[in-house]
């Protein structure tokens, strides 16, 4: 039940947790850099899904935030990344910002 825009820098592994989320469905949408980085979502602790819709957004729905999911970004070590992630009620299901 929320938005909030965050900064997240991609450390020496090329992988950066965006978001963790409990029971509660949740989106991420890149605002820079767009189309260069790959997103991808760790449901339920078990399995690795890359997104593979749209480079720049992705969605966990509430049954797959049990008990807990995240969204995932990985790409060249250092990358600054500036992005959205909006929660339970404000969740809109389709990119902000289509560029």
């Amino acid at each position: 039940m929320a938005v909030r825009d965050k900064t997240a820098k991609i450390g020496s592994s090329r992988l950066e947790q965006l978001h963790l989320a409990v029971a509660k469905q949740a989106t991420v949408e890149i605002l820079e850099p767009r189309d260069t980085l790959t997103l991808s979502r760790r449901l339920n602790g078990i399995n690795l899904d890359l997104v593979t819709e749209d480079r720049n957004f992705t969605a966990l729905k509430t049954g797959q935030t049990i008990p807990w999911g995240t969204i995932r970004a990985s790409g060249p070590s250092g990358t600054r990344i500036r992005y959205r992630v909006r929660t339970g009620r404000d969740v809109t299901g389709t990119p902000e910002f289509p560029f």
